[in-house]
């Protein structure tokens, strides 16, 4: 057993951060932590970070700004619920929580107020939202009010401030916000239409769960991505999760594309030895760990521009930490005690696809 443990491969060397932060300072005296990322602009980011374990969550909502190779703390509150995290334009942050209202943050979190609406899209600015229900819904710009857009029927997708993905059945729609028709067409099946995401405002992903695809507003197809197989190149962090199992999102133009897989999977061998380990300490086997694995894909030559992995013991959620900044240059990823900024280089490593 000890010989086959030291036939694990080696895991490949992970990027160095351009700049950490302690997240210590945010957390109480708990169990366990988990924290979500957003960036409010490209040189800050906003924190959820939440310690597990206490009588009640306690959570936060942190800003922190870099300058050079130097992050600060310049603003946080504390919030009652766990909440997603999104930019909402002007430095703003707007939370959502499925168990409580939206909020809008001011840009030094020393304001919030309720968003009066159940929201189910956010545009990558945050400066459009959607109150989305099955079959229809109504989009709002967010000023100090929520204005009217316009409304409709059909399944909304996915919104950038001048475009609309809508999808009837087997036909994906994309449309400006004043209704004028860019493109449409049909997908062979509905699932492909279910996973629509704008890429700028120019070109579509499509997956299906087990391939992905970049597409122009016909359905043409410009890149196909396969984002698991970047995962099997030479690393032991591999997973089974299928595409629908990651959580992904772009920079503003859509250039590049972040993946974030999560999953309790293990490598075969690791799994035998972790069996076998059950069995001869008569159950009293140690909980098997999660994994998680962030991605950066050029969507115009399909190329690695970053790749990330940790290993965390099982909790209750499988965490997804990351995002890219609005320009495409930067990856924030938190592992729940650290927040790492990465600086992605000008171009994609050519040596590493994941597109075919």
């Amino acid at each position: 057993m000890g010989c086959a443990v030291c036939t694990f491969a080696s895991d490949a060397p992970l990027p160095q951060p351009a700049a950490i932060f302690s997240l210590s300072e945010l957390q109480s005296r708990c169990e366990q932590t988990w924290a979500t990322v957003a960036f409010s602009s490209d040189s800050s980011v906003a924190v959820s970070a939440c310690r597990i374990g206490c009588a009640t969550h306690e959570c936060s909502l942190s800003l922190i700004r870099w300058e050079g190779d130097n992050l600060q703390l310049i603003a946080r509150t504390q919030r009652l619920d766990s909440s997603s995290i999104h930019a909402a334009g002007d430095g703003h942050v707007l939370t959502t929580s499925g168990r409580g209202p939206s909020l809008l943050y001011s840009a030094d979190l020393s304001t919030a107020r309720k968003v009066p609406k159940d929201i189910g899209r956010i545009s990558p600015s945050g400066k459009t939202v959607a109150e989305w229900q099955r079959g229809s819904w109504k989009l709002y710009r967010i000023a100090d009010t929520l204005e009217p857009v316009r409304e409709g029927t059909g399944d909304l997708r996915s919104i950038s401030d001048e475009v609309a993905v809508i999808r009837n059945g087997r036909v994906i729609r994309v449309e400006t916000l004043d209704g004028k028709q860019l493109g449409s067409f049909s997908v062979k099946d509905e699932i492909w239409g279910y996973h629509a995401v704008l890429l700028g405002n120019a070109k579509l992903y499509l997956d299906d769960c087990k391939k992905a695809r970049i597409v122009d507003f016909n359905g043409n197809v410009q890149l196909e991505l396969h984002p698991r197989d970047v995962s099997d190149q030479g690393s032991r962090w591999s997973t089974d999760a299928s595409v629908c199992d990651q959580g992904h999102n772009s920079s503003t133009d859509g250039r590049r594309i972040l993946f974030d897989f999560a999953t309790r999977k293990v490598p075969p061998l690791r799994h035998f030895l972790d069996s076998a380990r059950t069995v001869t300490s008569l159950g009293w086997a140690e909980p098997e760990d999660n994994r998680e694995e962030v991605r950066v894909v050029d969507t115009v030559t399909g190329k690695s521009c970053f790749s990330w992995h940790r290993s965390f013991p099982a909790t209750y959620t499988q965490a997804r930490s990351a995002a890219i900044s609005p320009s495409g240059e930067f990856v924030a990823v938190t592992d729940g005690t650290t927040l790492s900024i990465y600086r992605l280089p000008k171009d994609c490593d050519s040596n590493t696809t994941i597109a075919k």
